[in-house]
């Protein structure tokens, strides 16, 4: 990382308490009627550090836990039936068919349109966590010609319309594009050529190291 990137680099949270949620919609130019609202007072947002923190990991028990439980288990099997597709990303990995993954990008759409509004909501400030570095790097290499207090305020504001409009910014298809990667990462944990009694018992158990709040 050059010299540059590390004098400008400033902490996710720090970035969301400064300015990015005491923002307005109509400051940012935002449909009121159609945004997705977030925690908030009127049109503005107030979001904290704990908030946030609170938010991902909310993120990370409840919502990521019902994904897994989704992508691992048959429905209605009392989690004790794997799916066809846990065992199919499980063989290839990263490296997915084109059908197989479009398996996954379907099932990751249809999770995604089945969540309750403070649960989608918990996805896209996870989203943005995971994005976040992508993001400041690549507005940073547009953003010259800011000062450093600029830099901050346009910066915030630039993650505060990807949270109110995260098809149109982009933010959804990156949010997806990460899911797609963690599911990939969870089913490459097990070996599934032979399942047996404790196959599902594994399952599991690695469920809850990759829901804890602190991982």
């Amino acid at each position: 990382m050059n010299a540059k990137v590390k004098k400008r680099m400033t902490p996710f949270v720090k970035i969301f308490t400064r300015y990015l949620w005491a923002t307005s919609k109509s400051e940012l130019g935002i449909n009121k009627k159609t945004s997705n609202p977030l925690i908030g007072i009127g049109d503005k947002m107030f979001i904290t550090k704990d908030i946030n923190s609170a938010t991902v990991a909310y993120f990370k028990k409840i919502v990521l836990r019902k994904l897994l439980i989704a992508f691992s288990f048959q429905p209605q099997s009392n989690n004790e039936a794997i799916t066809d597709l846990l065992k199919s990303v499980n063989h290839y990995g990263f490296d997915l068919p084109s059908e197989l993954e479009l398996d996954l990008y379907g099932m990751l759409m249809k999770f995604k349109n089945d969540l309750e509004k403070d649960e989608l909501t918990a996805l896209y400030f996870w989203g943005l966590d995971q994005k976040y570095m992508c993001y400041f790097e690549n507005f940073l290499n547009e953003s010259d010609t800011y000062s450093e207090k600029e830099f901050d305020g346009e910066f915030g504001r630039s993650l505060a319309y990807k949270v109110y409009e995260p098809n149109a910014s982009g933010l959804e298809e990156d949010t997806i594009e990460e899911l797609k990667a963690l599911l990939c990462d969870f089913a490459g944990e097990f070996d599934l050529s032979i399942v047996d009694e404790h196959t599902c018992k594994d399952i599991l158990e690695t469920m809850e190291t990759y829901c804890l709040a602190a991982n």
